[in-house]
């Protein structure tokens, strides 16, 4: 089964995405994954499974669970036909880590039955009863949140790390791993697959092989998919151009950025602010 990574889109204005799920509990199910953030889940009712490095954790009504930046987990859902309701919240790594610098030797544990996670239970009770579609000023409520679970996390359930980084990463996938992450950080740049196979030290021809395999998607296809992410962002959210947002997040010019965004979206960049344009209309009427 090949092992995906995952890019997080955050809400507006937050450094951190926050979903609320009510629904089949089949909806939530997720083959191997990873991505960059800090992840909290906290179960409002119902069950699900999370399972990383090799363990099984039951989550019920009332739990709260923590996965750390770069773990590889899945989520079940043993009662596949059930409803539940559960809040996720990614933070975003770079926020934390611009609070404190050492944070890629440290890793976080929210051990039970403790002052830390009775407080951590509490702030994502708060942020699930949050109505971020009418309340004016949810999105100043939900910043003050995300920095009482940093200041929490930080503060009460920060720990160093005995392994590197990719320590406890299955070996074959270790490479791929190092490289999507390197993505992320500089989809700007110019990046080419020879360039990613020396980094992780292997010839251009295995590398690409090795990547397709493992991740199930070509190295150019998910480095044009992280860059249209980006791009998609700032031409929906930030107001700029297609050439601009193509300029901005690494493609070579604006029709490479249409052409993605086709591949991906099934539109063009115009068509698609088009769209997202028309469903705002459509709620506020």
């Amino acid at each position: 089964m090949k092992i995906s990574y995952e890019t997080i889109k955050f809400n507006d204005n937050l450094p951190a995405k926050i979903e609320l799920y009510d629904g089949y509990a089949r909806r939530c199910k997720r083959d191997e994954h990873w991505h960059r953030e800090i992840e909290l889940i906290y179960m409002l009712s119902g069950t699900l499974e999370v399972v990383k490095s090799g363990e099984s954790y039951q989550l019920k009504q009332g739990d709260v669970f923590l996965l750390n930046s770069g773990e590889i987990h899945e989520i079940d859902a043993p009662e596949a036909e059930k409803q539940i309701r559960c809040l996720t919240v990614h933070l975003s790594y770079d926020y934390a880590k611009s609070f404190y610098p050492q944070l890629d030797n440290t890793y976080f544990a929210v051990e039970p039955y403790t002052k830390a996670s009775a407080e951590i239970v509490e702030i994502m009770k708060q942020l699930a009863a949050t109505d971020r579609a009418s309340d004016e000023f949810a999105s100043l409520a939900s910043y003050a949140m995300i920095n009482s679970l940093l200041h929490i996390l930080l503060e009460k359930c920060r720990k160093q790390k005995q392994i590197s980084l990719y320590g406890n990463c299955k070996v074959s996938f270790r490479n791929a791993k190092i490289v999507m992450e390197y993505v992320e950080q500089h989809y700007s740049e110019n990046i080419t697959a020879a360039q990613m196979a020396e980094y992780v030290g292997l010839t251009p021809t295995y590398f690409s092989n090795y990547f397709k395999k493992t991740t199930g998607t070509g190295f150019a296809s998910f480095l044009s998919n992280v860059r249209l992410k980006h791009a998609v962002e700032d031409l929906l959210d930030n107001g700029m151009s297609v050439a601009h947002a193509a300029e901005n997040n690494g493609f070579s010019d604006a029709s490479a950025f249409v052409n993605a965004c086709k591949r991906g979206y099934g539109m063009t960049p115009l068509q698609l602010k088009r769209s997202r344009a028309r469903a705002v209309q459509s709620e506020s009427a």
